[in-house]
């Protein structure tokens, strides 16, 4: 139900099919859109954290779900399985796009994808701890991996098949991802396949 809920306010099945304005249909157009083979001086203007809040994260804090959420519409639990939601898609977003091949990398453009990453997932465990407030506005102690009754633990979860994807591109040589018999997570759901690490690896290009 809740994953129908996201589809329906933030972009569905056909996400890869449409050029709409919900905010993971402008989240795929970013990342599809964004120059991960630059230079030094590329970089410093890409990682600009205005120009990632206005362009990537801006669309994601303006919707309904975002929202709903901020006029306290819902408790915490439900905030939760919301984040985990967008969470997942966000993550099928940007692994999808890599994983056709089309993007090239070098060591800046992984260093800008592992910060648009982390911002992302900042935005949703933010989203957590905002519906967790106490009734006094103050923060609930919830952190990942935290033993609490929310934790944001579950959705870095979402997020691990990209983690490891941009550790491999991070790599400076690729390969060495070969070396190190390296798993993510618990089981299959949360690692990627030798195919996809496989493709991850020819995205660099330096």
């Amino acid at each position: 139900r809740v994953r129908a809920l996201v589809t329906d306010l933030c972009g569905g099945d056909d996400i890869f099919d449409c050029d709409g304005q919900l905010c993971l249909q402008n989240l795929r157009l970013f990342i599809e859109r964004e120059i991960y083979n630059l230079d030094s001086s590329s970089f410093r203007s890409s990682e600009g954290e205005d120009r990632l809040e206005v362009e990537m994260l801006g669309p994601v804090r303006r919707s309904q779900i975002f929202e709903e959420i901020g006029k306290d519409k819902c408790d915490a639990a439900v905030a939760l399985q919301m984040a985990e939601a967008m969470s997942w898609k966000s993550a099928d977003i940007i692994l999808q796009i890599l994983l056709k091949g089309s993007t090239d990398f070098n060591e800046w453009g992984a260093m800008l994808l592992s910060k648009e990453v982390r911002m992302l997932q900042n935005i949703y465990c933010g989203l957590v701890l905002e519906s967790s407030s106490g009734p006094d506005g103050t923060k609930a102690a919830i952190t990942a991996g935290a033993s609490s009754t929310i934790s944001t633990a579950s959705i870095l979860t979402q997020f691990e098949r990209v983690n490891q994807a941009v550790s491999i591109l991070q790599l400076e040589k690729p390969s060495d991802w070969l070396a190190f018999a390296y798993r993510v997570g618990h089981g299959d759901d949360t690692n990627l396949t030798p195919e996809e690490i496989r493709s991850v690896m020819g995205l660099r290009v330096d």
